[in-house]
């Protein structure tokens, strides 16, 4: 899960959300890109899923979004410089303050990122329970 670090992001700024529909089974924070309306998840990639967790799923290090659902897509590129909050399964187990973390294939956090897009980690959350994190996409 990602969220805003202050509620002035999105009082403040353009509209950093783009709607589209989930093209496979995914997860609630899970990176990618949007296609024709379309969300997939990929590598190295600017796209999140932001969606409003409801039900019994809501809050757990997993909430599962299936194929077909409509889904809320945070553009990473509105919030060059700005903090973000990552929650759950997406984060690698042992993420540390300055990693600088990237998309992998299935849409997840990986360490290692050496080029834009990213997120740089820069405080640990509770313990380990997430990041807060600087957005880079430039």
């Amino acid at each position: 899960m990602i969220k805003f670090s202050s509620i002035k992001q999105i009082e403040h700024n353009d509209y950093p959300f783009e709607d589209a529909i989930a093209s496979a089974d995914t997860f609630n924070g899970a990176y990618g890109e949007v296609t024709s309306g379309s969300f997939a998840v990929g590598a190295k990639k600017g796209k999140v899923i932001m969606q409003i967790e409801r039900g019994d799923d809501e809050y757990m290090p997993t909430y599962k979004i299936v194929k077909g659902e409509h889904v809320r897509v945070l553009d990473l590129a509105k919030l060059n410089g700005q903090l973000v909050e990552v929650y759950g399964d997406e984060l690698p187990a042992d993420v540390a303050k300055g990693d600088k973390l990237e998309s992998d294939a299935t849409g997840k956090l990986v360490k290692g990122a050496n080029a834009a897009p990213y997120l740089e980690v820069t405080a640990i959350v509770g313990n380990h329970l997430g990041v807060e994190a600087k957005v880079v996409t430039a």
